[in-house]
């Protein structure tokens, strides 16, 4: 505190010149403010003559929003005056604000030209417009930048009573509360969407003949049939094409995340950490490309009738190498976040590396890696176009082709995510708000997972 009083009573020159003249400033504005209201309520004939008549149809609402701009400014230039810290907050955070703006219509205004055009822009005129553009962003934002640089750099030389730092702190406390609490808002939000979008298929067709009807006939809505939006063929088709994922994508995740944890030398995991990496920046359509290039014609050279490479074994292939990133990272934070303590007792008392391993490091790290296992399988019930492309679309039940259960993976079927790609675009009535339910169906999916999740861990920190 003594150090602060210092600072007040030392002020540098050319600070009391950069704060009295912003004082002054924020003081003409105000006054120009409240006078230009005055002017709208007491001579609006004035306005009308200097050009601004457009302003007289809402000359009260203009006018008070005026006083209310005159206050403010003279509010801060009080502040300012007296070296307050809230107005210097205030300030710093008008300038930004200004300054962000600002930046955002310069792109927008420079991205239409270019992009506006029915014949393409060629380089030099990009380059052009670019640069008049920054160079427009320059000339208007160095003041407010100079400003504040200023307010930035002088911030020691203003006064903060223990209430305002209170304040402060407890702003941004809620600040930040609020920033968590719209994650959870904007969820709540889509899920009433999407429910309100489908409750005239709930109440037309019914949740029993959605949820357990096996044909999805839409297109006899347009006909003299009744419509049949039966979606379990595409909630089989998901679940499977998940369920085929988890079991291949699961270990070689786990595994990999062990390897870069615990075993691989450094030189290994330099190479192979950004090799991870990078499967979770390929786009699923070259992923989907995969599969039909390359998986198709592998799958197809497994001699079981009417196998024609796409089906639910080459998506979930394509699915465990999508989910491989996800899984492997944050069970990778979750095998180094256990502490060195347990793996250093079970080397002391004689276990083996891998002993130490499977026995003390995994199950210390069992909620992470789970946490890990629900994110793949969020991921994998999440995506839509590489399944498009490798599973076959085939709007019947998922069945074996021969006697042997599991070319039932060898069969085609469709996702729920994919039923929704593929029709929304010309979907109508019935059929529309059917596909808006295959969505919150997608979210109560994703709800029990974490559920069994949240349940299954319960269960094991009771034993």
């Amino acid at each position: 505190m003594a150090q602060q009083n210092k600072n007040m009573s030392d002020r540098p020159i050319y600070v009391k010149i950069i704060v009295k003249s912003l004082s002054v400033i924020l003081g003409l504005a105000a006054v120009a403010a409240i006078a230009f209201a005055a002017i709208l309520f007491i001579a609006p004939d004035m306005i009308a003559r200097i050009g601004l008549s457009g302003l007289l149809a809402m000359r009260i609402q203009y006018g008070f929003g005026a006083l209310v701009v005159g206050a403010l400014l003279g509010w801060m230039a009080r502040g300012m005056w007296r070296y307050k810290n809230w107005a210097r907050v205030v300030l710093l955070a008008g300038l930004m604000i200004f300054i962000f703006y600002y930046f955002v219509v310069i792109v927008f205004s420079v991205s239409s030209t270019i992009f506006a055009g029915e014949q393409v822009v060629s380089i030099s005129a990009i380059l052009r417009v670019s640069g008049q553009g920054l160079l427009f962003f320059i000339l208007n934002a160095i003041v407010p930048g100079l400003v504040l640089f200023a307010l930035m750099k002088t911030g020691q030389y203003f006064e903060e009573n223990p209430k305002q730092r209170e304040f402060v702190d407890r702003t941004m406390r809620y600040v930040l509360l609020g920033t968590a609490l719209s994650c959870i808002i904007i969820v709540f939000l889509i899920f009433i969407f999407t429910m309100t979008e489908a409750w005239p298929a709930i109440e037309e067709i019914g949740l029993n003949d959605m949820l357990l009807g096996t044909i999805w006939r839409p297109g006899s809505i347009i006909g003299n049939d009744e419509a049949q939006l039966g979606l379990l063929p595409m909630i089989l088709g998901s679940i499977l094409s998940t369920f085929g994922a988890i079991v291949i994508g699961v270990p070689l995740s786990i595994g990999t995340a062990i390897l870069l944890a615990e075993v691989a030398p450094q030189t290994v995991r330099d190479i192979l950490r950004p090799a991870i990496e990078l499967l979770a920046g390929i786009p699923s359509v070259v992923y989907g490309l995969f599969g039909m290039v390359v998986l198709a014609p592998l799958i197809r050279n497994i001699e079981v009738p009417h196998n024609t490479g796409f089906g639910l074994l080459n998506a979930s292939i394509i699915l465990a190498v999508m989910i491989i990133p996800t899984i492997t990272n944050i069970a990778e934070d979750a095998i180094r976040a256990v502490p060195r303590e347990y793996k250093e007792g079970s080397l002391a008392l004689g276990g083996t590396h891998w002993q130490t391993i499977v026995r003390s490091i995994l199950p210390a790290a069992r909620s992470g890696i789970i946490a890990a296992i629900i994110l793949g399988i969020g991921r994998a019930l999440g995506e839509t176009m590489a399944m498009i492309m490798v599973i076959g679309n085939s709007i019947a039940m998922p069945q074996p082709l021969t006697d042997n259960p599991l070319t039932l993976f060898l069969n085609t079927a469709r996702t729920l995510t994919g039923n929704i790609a593929v029709e929304i675009n010309y979907a109508a009535g019935a059929h529309r708000s059917a596909l808006f339910f295959t969505g919150v169906l997608l979210f109560i999916m994703i709800m029990l997972v974490n559920s069994s999740a949240r349940l299954f861990l319960q269960s094991k920190q009771e034993h």
